[in-house]
């Protein structure tokens, strides 16, 4: 599942969650995260992936944030 569809399924109580489980403020998360506006750190990138109850792998996450080789592949051609 890509993150943000997992962001947008959150309800606002399981998005605090989240949030805590990840180690970041719920607006930084629905902000920043889920429109890649920032570019995070990798024990955020993990924490992402691992605190998402298995709804999220680390290659979607690496991929929402334009951090996987396809996508720098993409963005030189």
């Amino acid at each position: 599942m890509k993150l943000r569809e997992y962001i947008d399924m959150l309800n606002p109580e399981a998005l605090i969650e989240y949030a805590a489980r990840c180690s970041i403020a719920v607006n930084y998360l629905r902000l920043h995260v889920k429109y890649a506006s920032k570019n995070p750190s990798v024990p955020l990138i993990k924490a992402l992936a691992s605190q998402s109850e298995g709804y999220v792998s680390l290659a979607e996450v690496l991929e929402h944030f334009g951090l996987t080789e396809e996508k720098s592949k993409r963005s030189a051609a």
